[in-house]
């Protein structure tokens, strides 16, 4: 088996470290100083809920160099996505397995456009991972739970097989799409506002409104799949809502949080974007959303 990841950020870290745990032949993409931490001191991780591992597969910024793959994990940012696609070309054959690990609702129909034959899998993840300063990688909390699913069923199963192991809880569905959005409205709150007062989600949740803004993001983002045809639960929001004013580790910040703080490239279009666009074609009123949106759109240019 000849397993790829590329995005060897927090999530694409954690995900490769289950996998070098269990498979000899795996090999990251990555580049520049990424490249060279890893090549150096090895995939390093410290997990609350895997423990202390480090590992040493194959490093390399050129995909080509590794042959075919069995299975290739894509966990880079949507903005990323196109470019990451194209350079796994010489990696991909008809037998060749995508799973896509990212954020938001429309990356599939991106990659499928590039990869018109693509046997794709696609997935949600829940986890608070991130990468340090030295590329190591950090995961916090006692879960790392993922939902996976696609119309190839045998991708599908083949996709579990190779996940399935101590570390990583993974749950096939073939509801993938309404998993997808049920994460992806919770992250059209939990990052928009924690991005929007540049604060972790205990101090957002903290605030005057902020309660009450955090439900109306969700609740937004809830109308506007209804109105698109998603299946989604009528109580979603109120259970993602409690499961969050539960949490315990909420004193962390969103990766779109920590990246408008630092004044990284963001996925504000991914969470936030996108549904504003959709939410206007549909007719729809998101008028929290799209003040964020607005704001933020306004103060990372």
């Amino acid at each position: 088996m000849k397993i790829m990841i590329t995005g060897i950020g927090g999530v694409g870290g954690y995900i490769a470290s289950v996998l070098c745990a269990n498979y000899p032949t795996v090999t990251l993409i990555a580049r520049k100083k990424r490249k060279e931490a890893l090549q150096k001191n090895g995939l390093v991780l410290h997990s609350d809920f895997f423990g202390e591992h480090v590992f040493h597969p194959f490093v390399t910024d050129t995909p080509a160099t590794a042959g075919i793959q069995d299975i290739i994990f894509v966990c880079v940012k949507n903005y990323s996505l196109a470019d990451a696609l194209e350079a796994l070309r010489p990696c991909v054959d008809k037998h060749t397995i995508i799973v896509l690990v990212l954020n938001g609702v429309d990356h599939l129909k991106t990659a499928q456009l590039i990869f018109s034959t693509g046997r794709f899998v696609d997935t949600c993840i829940y986890i608070t991972s991130a990468y340090k300063d030295d590329f190591s990688i950090r995961q916090y909390g006692n879960f790392a739970r993922m939902y996976l699913g696609s119309s190839d069923k045998k991708a599908a199963q083949t996709a579990y097989e190779v996940l399935h192991h101590d570390g990583l809880t993974t749950l096939k569905t073939d509801q993938i799409t309404k998993e997808i959005w049920n994460k992806y409205i919770l992250n059209c709150a939990y990052n928009v506002i924690t991005a929007y007062y540049e604060c972790t989600v205990e101090d957002a949740l903290n605030k005057p409104t902020g309660k009450q803004e955090f439900r109306q993001l969700m609740e937004e983002a809830y109308t506007v799949g209804k109105a698109l045809g998603v299946p989604l639960d009528d109580t979603i929001v109120d259970t993602l809502y409690n499961r969050i004013l539960r949490q315990k580790s909420n004193n962390v910040y969103s990766s779109l949080a920590r990246d408008v703080i630092y004044g990284h490239q963001s996925e504000l279009e991914t969470f936030s974007g996108y549904l504003v666009r959709t939410a206007k074609e549909l007719h729809l009123a998101i008028p929290l959303s799209q003040q964020c949106y607005q704001a933020l759109s306004n103060r990372i240019k």
